[in-house]
């Protein structure tokens, strides 16, 4: 029996109402069978890891999730990792910090290996060449890609890596993904790469050589017309019908979030009474069912997002002058986002724009240079990493001076919240 959970909601598993869209499916096949690096990108609960999973199981490729702490050593040891290669290391210092010397990979092999001639000089060199039986060993860097490729091989890997949550990286790490990203595309180990963000080019930017050696596919936007395939696609599997009128309002409702429509579906169904596919075809009407719904995952939602606000507003307050007053752009920052119309917020905030609210509500506006605009825009995505905001909330986009929100489910928040008792609650740094 088909159960709720299958078919709607936001879940890591394929839910059985997923749908193919020709410009985001078929352009990931048609990446899938060509030679480039993947970049799959898009605000987050925007569909990126079905349309992976689609595709490529999990099970079948080498998955590593990135944290803000990774390295790129860090990322490759993970790699290694999941094909079975154990890897002893020792370190010395360099000016980038800790870099891995003398690394030995051991291998299994089929054939068993006396490893004793290795290890001499240890005080266990019989026990460990017991252990060491199936494996032999290869010396490599840790910070080379053709190492690491040759790692790849020696394992009889053609598996696709998929680097998940790579927007946490920091910019010095991702950039030097970048660079190695061309390496390993010219000797054939592909990469899947998930990130939120907006903007094309992202490692472009980073690295003009991927040009044309990566593709990239965007999963926004969608349109309500993809959203109400979701939705009968769905209501099919559950032997149910949900009227137009529902459908409509539902989509409107949800922002053009994917993440929205599926967790809304989901409550609509919950409050329907629906927990598995019907016996009896089931038809659904009442528009109270969705009105609690719609409360119900605002309610849900707005718990995270207003703490969230409230840890951008506090910045970091580390001024560096400590003679000079500092100008609390951060919270005036968010008292801009709150105070914006929804159509301007939807097509993305021009810093210009920004900066002009911003300076109309300061208490030292004259005091604000745009070195100071600058610096606070740049350095979002940094401090929603400090302060644990996970998923980020928003981007800034150099190239097009754009602060984008890149978190979709907080379009749906913002409409549906009530944005001066946020702002009066969000503790003022002059008080």
């Amino acid at each position: 029996m088909v159960k709720l959970e299958e078919v709607f909601g936001v879940s890591r598993k394929p839910v059985l109402s997923y749908i193919e869209r020709q410009e985001v499916d078929g352009s990931f096949e048609n990446a899938l069978r060509s030679d480039k690096q993947i970049i799959v990108y898009g605000a987050s609960k925007q569909g990126k890891t079905a349309l992976v999973s689609k595709y490529l199981p999990y099970s079948e490729c080498l998955a590593v999730s990135c944290s803000p702490k990774s390295q790129v050593s860090d990322i490759y040891k993970s790699i290694l990792r999941k094909l079975g290669i154990e890897i002893l290391t020792d370190k010395q210092k360099s000016k980038s910090g800790d870099v891995e010397i003398g690394a030995v990979a051991k291998i299994k092999s089929k054939l068993p290996f006396l490893a004793a001639a290795e290890i001499e000089g240890s005080a266990k060199v019989n026990a460990l060449a017991e252990q060491q039986l199936n494996y032999r060993s290869i010396e490599f860097n840790l910070e080379l890609p053709q190492d690491i490729f040759d790692l790849y091989k020696q394992a009889n890997s053609d598996k696709f890596v998929i680097l998940e949550n790579f927007h946490y990286l920091s910019s010095d790490v991702q950039k030097q993904l970048a660079f190695d990203l061309r390496t390993f595309q010219e000797l054939g180990l592909r990469f899947i790469i998930l990130g939120v963000w907006k903007e094309k080019n992202r490692l472009i930017q980073f690295n003009g050589d991927l040009q044309d050696r990566i593709a990239e596919i965007p999963v926004e936007p969608w349109d309500n017309t993809e959203f109400i395939s979701v939705a009968k696609k769905g209501a099919e599997e559950l032997n149910i019908e949900i009227s137009d009128e529902i459908l409509l309002r539902l989509c409107e409702e949800s922002m053009g979030s994917i993440g929205v429509v599926q967790e809304l579906l989901k409550l609509l169904c919950l409050e329907n009474g629906i927990l598995q596919k019907q016996g009896l075809r089931k038809h659904i009407v009442d528009q109270m069912t969705l009105d609690h719904a719609i409360t119900a995952k605002c309610d849900d939602y707005s718990s995270r997002h207003v703490r969230a606000l409230e840890d951008i507003a506090k910045g970091q307050r580390d001024v560096k002058d400590k003679e000079k007053k500092p100008l609390f752009l951060p919270y005036y920052f968010v008292i801009a986002i709150l105070s914006m119309d929804f159509s301007t917020i939807l097509m993305g905030v021009p810093r210009k724009k920004i900066e002009e609210i911003i300076k109309s509500r300061h208490h030292r506006s004259t005091d604000i240079r745009p070195s100071d605009i600058g610096y606070l825009l740049s350095s979002l995505a940094k401090l929603q990493t400090a302060k644990k905001i996970q998923p980020p909330l928003f981007d800034y986009d150099i190239s097009q001076r754009t602060i984008n929100i890149i978190d979709s489910t907080f379009y749906f928040f913002l409409k549906h919240c009530d944005k001066g008792e946020i702002i009066d609650n969000i503790e003022n740094p002059l008080e």
